[in-house]
């Protein structure tokens, strides 16, 4: 399995040349089906009223086209370096050749676009004055494709070689329900993966896909669930995992981040946002699904795929209109400090305290919410990764109180620690989720949460709040404490009982 994050090398400072994202290493195709739209921008000023009825003038001062839909996840795969095959339709016109120019352009195989001359191109056109949106007109025709355009792109797919299958679904009819099962059917006979972007509230004909990527309203609609309501992200991604039939479940929330889960196995990551500033979220679910789709055909794990695509969304979000992310631009994402993607020297992220006070600054004034916990984290597994990951979802800083060898020592009894403090907090900072690390020799972490004074004071739910040391001095200061499950079954006293149990050791 490859693991991105052990790519990343820093020489005193950081350099995008030596960074090697998972497809570089390993070239993938992405056949991309799906409803091609054409996005065109008409940006202008507002300066007076008309004289014909209470509406304003829009002055047009510039006019831009560029790809939407299924052509725009085509080209964020092109252009962040992999290679896209573009399959689907599009109308005898303006727009549809304009469509076909950019990507072209962009070095894309349009040998599989059909021109439909009973249906126009699908063409969005945005009205904006300083970058905002006054009105959006749709020119389109919603109705499924002719099942002769079913056979004749599925026949077209069939004959080429890829290594990924994304189906981008605008529902538009690029891609009915009969059509979906088929090309889902066929991906899975090649044994790769199939990356779907849905629509609609009928996610039954999405049934065999590896991964879907909702938003939080498209998985509450798909749901039944009320979108004005603020359901827990792992709560939604389970119940759309236990409602259909999919391997892996990835709901994007937003400024919130997103999360993942694998049905097969139970894992699940949450990952916050990445964006320093929101311009226009246009096309960022476009960029989540092709970067994804990238990384699973790389072979890449279900996290190191969300830690690139999440950083991608970062990027992409800054940026004015729908546009794609660039393979310098995601190296830029990756090894930006300031992003706080998790990317780090392991030994940067180890701090003293007087040091790290400075750097997040005082309760009240930061601009990042600071997330802190702490344990012994004496032979780090699963358990502990989950609870972290989770832990760093609540805030845009996660840093962790270490125990020291005297103090677990003291706490745990005269055979601990297994691993020392320095391995263990080393271990602590190689974690993505993980941006600080710092020791504490006292019993408890009282004095620590004082000195810090974090936004979030984060412990594991067997824990009540009258019982986690420090809460009080959090919540009287404005912060908040957030109780996080831990999973069953995983605890470093288990593994010690199944080491010293297969050792033939007595256990008291």
């Amino acid at each position: 399995m490859f693991r991105f994050s052990r790519q990343i090398r820093m020489l005193g400072s950081f350099m995008t040349s030596e960074i090697k994202l998972p497809w570089d290493t390993r070239p993938v195709t992405v056949a991309v089906v799906g409803d091609l739209i054409l996005d065109e921008y008409l940006d202008g000023v507002v300066n007076r009223i008309s004289p014909e009825a209470p509406v304003p003038v829009h002055l047009v001062r510039s006019s831009s086209v560029t790809a939407g839909g299924a052509a725009n996840v085509a080209r964020n795969i092109q252009l962040a370096g992999g290679c896209a095959l573009m399959i689907g339709v599009c109308g005898a016109d303006v727009p549809g050749n304009q469509l076909k120019d950019i990507l072209i352009s962009d070095g894309i195989d349009v040998s599989g676009i059909l021109i439909d001359r009973d249906r126009p191109t699908i063409k969005k056109t945005r009205i904006t004055a300083n970058h905002q949106q006054l009105v959006r007109i749709d020119w389109e025709e919603v109705k499924a494709i002719s099942p002769a355009m079913q056979d004749t792109l599925y026949k077209h797919l069939e004959a080429q070689k890829w290594d990924v299958l994304v189906l981008s679904d605008y529902g538009k009819g690029g891609v009915p329900k009969e059509f979906m099962q088929r090309l889902i059917a066929l991906g899975r006979a090649r044994k790769v993966p199939v990356v779907i972007d849905p629509k609609g509230k009928d996610y039954a004909m999405y049934a065999g896909a590896t991964l879907i990527t909702p938003n939080r309203k498209e998985a509450c609609e798909a749901l039944g669930w009320e979108n004005t309501v603020t359901w827990p992200a792992k709560e939604m991604a389970n119940a759309l995992s236990t409602t259909y039939a999919i391997d892996n479940i990835l709901v994007t929330l937003g400024p919130e981040g997103m999360i993942g889960l694998n049905s097969l196995t139970g894992e699940v990551h949450q990952l916050p946002a990445k964006a320093r500033d929101v311009f226009d979220v246009s096309g960022a679910g476009d960029t989540v699904v092709s970067i994804m789709a990238l990384a699973l055909g790389s072979k890449a794990s279900l996290f190191d795929a969300m830690v690139l695509a999440n950083a991608a969304a970062g990027r992409v979000v800054e940026k004015w209109g729908t546009q794609p992310i660039y393979r310098e631009e995601l190296l830029e994402a990756l090894v930006d400090k300031d992003r706080n993607v998790g990317f780090l020297s392991t030994r940067s992220k180890i701090r003293e305290l007087t040091q790290l006070k400075q750097t997040i600054g005082k309760i009240g004034k930061r601009k990042k919410k600071v997330v802190f916990t702490n344990g012994c984290f004496d032979l780090l597994h699963a358990g502990h990764i989950s609870y972290l990951e989770e832990a760093r979802a609540k805030g845009d800083l996660l840093i962790i109180g270490v125990n020291s060898d005297a103090s677990l020592r003291r706490l745990k009894g005269a055979t601990r620690p297994i691993v020392s403090l320095v391995e263990r907090m080393r271990l602590l900072a190689s974690l993505a989720a993980v941006d600080y690390v710092l020791s504490f020799d006292d019993d408890t972490p009282a004095n620590l949460i004082k000195e810090l004074m974090p936004d979030v004071l984060a412990k594991g739910a067997d824990y009540e709040i009258h019982q986690i040391v420090g809460a009080d001095t959090v919540m009287d200061a404005g912060g908040k404490v957030e109780r996080i499950p831990f999973v069953p079954g995983l605890s470093t006293s288990d593994i010690v009982k199944r080491i010293q149990a297969n050792q033939g050791v007595i256990i008291d």
